[in-house]
């Protein structure tokens, strides 16, 4: 089972870019390419700029989703990205 396992400042990177990036990580491909070749299209099981608006509040806040076949889990300062 492949994991990113990331610490953050939303503030500098919007957690909806950060999701992406890591999954892009764990493909081993640019984050460009996930959705026309792997099929991973984040806003197709999320708002992202819901998401990113409930991360950066600066309040505790933790949330979990799967995207495709990678489970998700944010915190406010930090981001785990599981293949499952």
């Amino acid at each position: 089972m492949n994991t990113e396992h990331l610490e953050y400042e939303w503030s500098e990177t919007p957690p909806s870019i950060a999701i992406i990036e890591a999954i892009a990580s764990l493909e081993n491909c640019p984050s460009t390419e996930l959705g026309p070749t792997h099929g991973i299209v984040l806003s197709d099981t999320i708002d992202p700029e819901a998401l990113d608006r409930l991360v950066t509040t600066g309040e505790s806040v933790s949330v979990a989703f799967s995207v495709g076949e990678y489970d998700v889990k944010l915190t406010e300062k930090m981001l785990l990205v599981r293949d499952t």
